[in-house]
């Protein structure tokens, strides 16, 4: 009998605490692995965690959040485990056989591979249509994305953000305090009747957009991007309008809705709008048969895609782990993840002295998204993920 192995697909919000969860705290405390031994196999198309959350700042005004403090190398975090016990691999998972417990593999250069599993868990996350948000192309494709956005934009006359979620609107807010003021002409196409539509207080919203209207921001309207043209050159970019109507602008930042990784995953374990079938309590996989399977992050059925949503299901993620390699099902456990977020709960900075946000429900003052997020998008948290200590 080999080691027991749990393999991980993904390494961002989810896998990486997960997997120094089970490395520190779950396996070594399961009697019957002591002598059998395990493994935890993180796989990533990437080696680098990216920091996203700081990525409006790190898009628009490099130089107040460099690259270097929002990519970060995924192996210098888990130096301290033995290597028996841990395996980081750089791939693409592409596929699923839950019958033979086996995850393939591929790499950039075309080869491929398998990896079998006694545990798996899915923390793939999202994907977005502009590599500027995501690693789920690599860090190539993210690094050249951001690479054409810096040399565009300081000599830019005209920037245009499509998306009114968050991502949107924290960018139009760092392009707003960086080239307001009629340094350039910013406009923000909400694609929807306003601002931070997911937020049931619309008066967060508005607070968004009037504050946004004071740094010189446009904000537009009921409009979505249906195309895009870019220059070959690097010139004007042609973006064409749902309306029938074409904008014509210097640089274009896609900060469009996420969708998320799941190419690989089982057509059966996903539900309608593709998230997978994850039970809200034990995030485990909820499909019938498909035993030792688990969930976490914003690619589960159950998330609402925030970080405190990931965060607060992780105990309950390791306890459900723990609980079917010992098979033992109590009727009460002590993790039970409940979702805390069912109400509004969303902290948008715009620039780094202001922002917009709310609270189960209820409406926060700027300076509380100021002390929070907008100094400096939370990046001394980005360390201690990777490391394990936060």
């Amino acid at each position: 009998m080999g080691p027991y192995s749990i393999v991980i697909i993904g390494a961002s919000f989810g896998g990486i605490p997960a997997a120094h969860g089970l490395l520190r705290d779950v396996l070594p405390a399961i009697p019957a692995l002591r002598e059998q031994s395990y493994n935890v196999t993180l796989i990533s198309p990437s080696s680098y965690f990216y920091w996203k959350v700081g990525s409006p700042r790190t898009i628009v005004n490099p130089a107040a959040l460099p690259i270097e403090k929002v990519l970060l190398p995924i192996a210098d975090g888990f130096k301290a485990y033995p290597k028996e016990h841990f395996e980081f691999v750089q791939a693409y998972a592409t596929a699923i056989d839950h019958a033979t417990k086996t995850v393939e593999l591929s790499t950039d250069d075309g080869k491929t591979s398998r990896i079998t599993y006694d545990s798996l868990v899915i923390a793939s996350g999202t994907t977005s249509a502009s590599p500027l948000w995501t690693l789920s192309k690599g860090s190539d494709a993210l690094l050249a994305a951001l690479k054409a956005v810096h040399a565009r934009l300081p000599r830019a006359s005209s920037v245009l953000v499509a998306g009114g979620g968050p991502a949107g609107v924290e960018t139009a807010g760092e392009l707003g305090q960086t080239y307001g003021g009629g340094k350039k002409e910013v406009t923000l196409l909400s694609g929807s009747s306003r601002l931070l539509p997911r937020l049931k207080n619309a008066a967060v919203g508005k607070d968004a957009e009037a504050r946004l209207a004071k740094q010189g921001v446009k904000v537009v309207h009921g409009v979505k991007v249906t195309g895009v043209d870019e220059a070959a050159d690097g010139g004007k970019t042609t973006v064409t309008l749902d309306n029938g109507t074409k904008m014509v602008v210097d640089v274009y930042i896609d900060a469009t809705g996420e969708l998320p990784n799941n190419k690989f995953i089982p057509e059966t374990w996903l539900d309608a709008r593709g998230y997978v079938k994850t039970d809200s309590q034990t995030l485990r996989l909820d499909v019938p048969g498909a035993k030792r399977v688990y969930c976490i992050g914003s690619a589960g059925s159950y998330s609402n895609g925030g970080l405190l949503d990931v965060k607060f299901a992780g105990k309950a993620l390791l306890e459900s782990i723990e609980l079917d390699i010992i098979e033992q099902h109590p009727a009460k456990r002590k993790n039970i993840y409940k979702r805390i977020t069912e109400t509004d709960m969303q902290f948008v900075p715009i620039g780094s002295t202001q922002g917009v946000g709310a609270v189960f429900g209820y409406k926060l003052p700027s300076f509380v998204i100021r002390q929070v997020k907008s100094k400096d998008f939370m990046i001394g948290n980005a360390p201690k993920l990777v490391a394990g200590t936060g």
